[in-house]
């Protein structure tokens, strides 16, 4: 059976909440008022031109409408011409919520409209846009220059020099393990086509570093490189532990040349990365073998019959099926990364297309080469066959490390090509890191492009700072496209830019960071 409460006790918790609840009241309106006051200062209404407006002639004055009543802050309305003079005419005028200022005869080019005001609370709002006169790209950017600068060149040489010796090193491993070429010459051609192919893969990381900073060691990219580079040391030292560790050599030297498959133009598509490794390794059963068996072709101490004669059909077997593989997984591969030719003949697709081309050749004289095998060995018809192969080689490795350097997606709706020589730096945020990429990072319309935040984000942003416009920043709201998140924004100056990105990871969480794009003249 319950007991009854003692009545005093319940009055005098009564008298305690009545006694708290009139100050919690009170304090709650404070708060509501006190937090109304805060988010009171001014903002931007309209303003004329809006951002990002390509007018065909100068206007006679511009205008930032805003929410409430302003006054002018020490800097006030300003437009700042590309080289950052000041193109002003004459006092701002203020007409209550109305600031606008008389501006003089613009030349063709990019302009920059800044604000510094005072809101009605005593907050400083700066703010800006940036508007086009004229044909404002082609004033913003001077004629390119037909010579590639050293960063591409030296970006080219070492990415090129790297491919070619791991085609060259792994296909000599091939060789070795899987079709008896093992002379002298052959393992001289494994062991310094992996040397020179580590010290090379290692040379182009550290001009990647060089030119987009430590933080972009993060990115799927860099660690697709650094894998590369850690599989050929590995390959390299299974080798030299002697002839039981071959096999796993090969399969190390494998996984290394599949790491190029990893990351760049097919990263955020599974299926490109896929075909574009089956490419690869069977290129390396092909093309990469060759200079190994021509090797063998060319030791007069290994006899006519039977061991030159078994490895070179051993060869051709090999060939007759990656053949097929190299020629469509190429094929497959250039389909998927330029969205089914989307773009038109581009630059990529027409070096695909020679890429193939020098397949082809190979494949040609692959088949003519084979018709003789059944009547013995012709040594000098094979060097001079096998020793053709090796050039093609060359020329297959170059056009492959060209398709790293040029954007499959240039010409596509809402993705642009990332070429050499755009601007691109890296930012650290928390346990992750994120690639900027602007193109083709020059005055003018650009491409802004962040990779490395997840597509579960709740959205990412870009803002654009450059001293010039006194602290106000260009704000570009980015959109996620092909695994990456890309927008639009023109800059009308060369140097330094600060952008800072955040990342919305839930609805109460947002990484930020920051780093320097400089932009060229």
């Amino acid at each position: 059976m319950d007991r009854p409460r003692p009545r005093g006790r319940h009055l005098a918790r009564a008298r305690l909440v009545r006694a708290l609840a009139i100050p919690t009241v009170l304090a709650w309106c404070l708060l509501l008022l006190l937090s109304g006051a805060v988010g009171a200062h001014a903002g931007v209404v309209s303003t004329d031109p809006v951002d990002g407006a390509r007018l065909p002639a100068a206007p006679g004055a511009v205008s930032v409408i805003f929410n409430e009543p302003v006054s002018l802050a020490a800097d006030g309305l300003r437009v700042i011409a590309a080289d950052g003079s000041l193109v002003d005419e004459g006092p701002e005028s203020v007409t209550g919520t109305t600031v606008s200022q008389p501006i003089v005869a613009l030349d063709d080019g990019w302009y920059v409209m800044a604000w510094s005001i005072v809101s009605e609370d005593g907050h400083v709002v700066h703010g800006s846009v940036t508007f086009g006169v004229g044909d404002a790209d082609l004033a913003a950017r001077p004629m390119p220059s037909a010579m590639p600068s050293l960063l591409e060149t030296t970006l080219w040489v070492t990415r090129g020099v790297a491919d070619l010796a791991i085609l060259v090193g792994v296909g000599a491993l091939f060789a070795w393990v899987a079709l008896g070429a093992r002379t002298a010459r052959v393992g001289r051609l494994r062991d310094g086509a992996l040397l020179v192919a580590i010290f090379f893969a290692a040379a182009w990381l550290a001009v990647e570093v060089s030119d987009a900073g430590t933080a972009w060691l993060g990115t799927v990219y860099a660690l697709s490189g650094i894998a590369r580079l850690v599989l050929l040391i590995a390959a390299s030292a299974l080798v030299a532990a002697g002839p039981s560790r071959e096999r796993i050599a090969l399969v190390a030297g494998g996984l290394a040349l599949a790491t190029l498959a990893i990351g760049g133009h097919a990263s955020g598509s599974p299926l490109t990365s896929l075909t574009l490794a089956i490419h690869l390794l069977a290129g390396v059963t092909w093309l990469g073998a060759a200079p190994a068996v021509a090797l063998v072709l060319w030791d007069r101490r290994v006899p006519d019959e039977p061991d030159a004669l078994r490895t070179v059909r051993a060869f051709s077997r090999a060939a007759t099926l990656t053949l097929i593989l190299v020629f469509g997984g190429g094929v497959a591969s250039a389909l998927l990364l330029t969205n089914g030719l989307e773009g038109g003949l581009t630059i990529y697709v027409w070096i695909v297309l020679a890429k193939l081309a020098v397949v082809g050749l190979a494949a040609v004289m692959g088949a003519w080469g084979r018709r003789g095998l059944t009547q013995g060995l012709d040594r000098s018809r094979y060097q001079r066959l096998f020793l053709l192969d090796g050039l093609l080689l060359v020329g297959v490795a170059a056009a492959s490390s060209a398709l790293t350097l040029v954007g499959p997606h240039q010409g596509h709706t809402g993705h642009g090509g990332h070429p050499v020589g755009a601007a691109r730096c890296a930012i650290v945020m928390g346990t992750t890191g994120a690639a900027v990429v602007l193109d083709p990072g020059v005055p003018g319309s650009n491409t802004i492009t962040v990779s490395g935040p997840p597509a579960s984000s709740r959205g990412v942003t870009a803002a654009l700072a450059h001293p010039f416009a006194g602290g106000a920043s260009t704000e570009v709201e980015l959109v996620e496209t092909d695994g990456a998140w890309a927008g639009q924004v023109a800059l009308s100056f060369t140097g330094d830019w600060t952008v800072t990105v955040g990342v919305r990871v839930d609805a109460f969480t947002e990484q930020r960071g920051s780093c320097t794009l400089v932009i060229a003249p």
